[in-house]
């Protein structure tokens, strides 16, 4: 009882309601159908296992959450972050490979587009993309970096394993946009548990 937790309401947090998107998948749904997923997190709340806690580091910290669904990134990092307490297993799930992306945009009323661009392409540049291999996160570049040579073996280690990241299944943006949508509107009636 009382054992997993995910990483923030998912009517309010894409790492949140990505990971009711990937139980969807693992139970039968698909990119265009989510409701499985809201059903595995409604069997996991009657049975008692579902937590009412975002697992952010306090709670991952203290014990509290003791199993999490979150971004491997922030797994990795927590995990270097407590040294072993407490200890920290990363596991990712055989019956589904879910992958996800942020958008990155230059606003047309930015005071200083060019700087903006400027920025946008320091993200991008070798330089750029490794900083974010740093912070364990695989780069929209990773493939190119990986061609040159340009990532070491310790920061590729980093990594998860190439070939779960060239597995992943990934939704359109329209289609992340229409199962938060999903969401947002039925967590409350499918779910019923308030996660703060």
């Amino acid at each position: 009882k009382g054992q997993v937790a995910l990483a923030g309401d998912p009517r309010a947090s894409n790492q949140a309601a990505q990971s009711v998107y990937a139980a969807a998948l693992a139970n039968g749904g698909s990119l265009d159908n989510i409701q499985p997923g809201l059903d595995f997190f409604k069997q996991l709340n009657e049975k008692g296992i579902l937590l009412p806690l975002i697992a952010n580091t306090g709670p991952i910290g203290k014990g509290e959450t003791p199993i999490t669904f979150q971004w491997s990134w922030n797994a990795y990092a927590n995990k270097d972050n407590f040294a072993g307490n407490p200890n920290i297993e990363i596991v990712y799930p055989s019956d589904v490979n879910w992958g996800g992306y942020y958008y990155q945009a230059i606003s047309a009323y930015a005071p200083h587009p060019a700087a903006a661009r400027l920025w946008e392409e320091f993200l991008y540049s070798d330089e750029g993309q490794t900083i974010w291999v740093k912070g364990y996160c695989a780069p929209a570049r990773l493939a190119d970096l990986n061609a040159r040579n340009v990532l070491s073996d310790d920061l590729k280690a980093k990594l998860p394993d190439p070939k779960l990241l060239a597995e992943s299944i990934v939704p359109s943006g329209d289609q992340l946009s229409a199962a938060r949508k999903l969401i947002k509107e039925q967590w409350d009636s499918v779910v019923g548990l308030d996660i703060k």
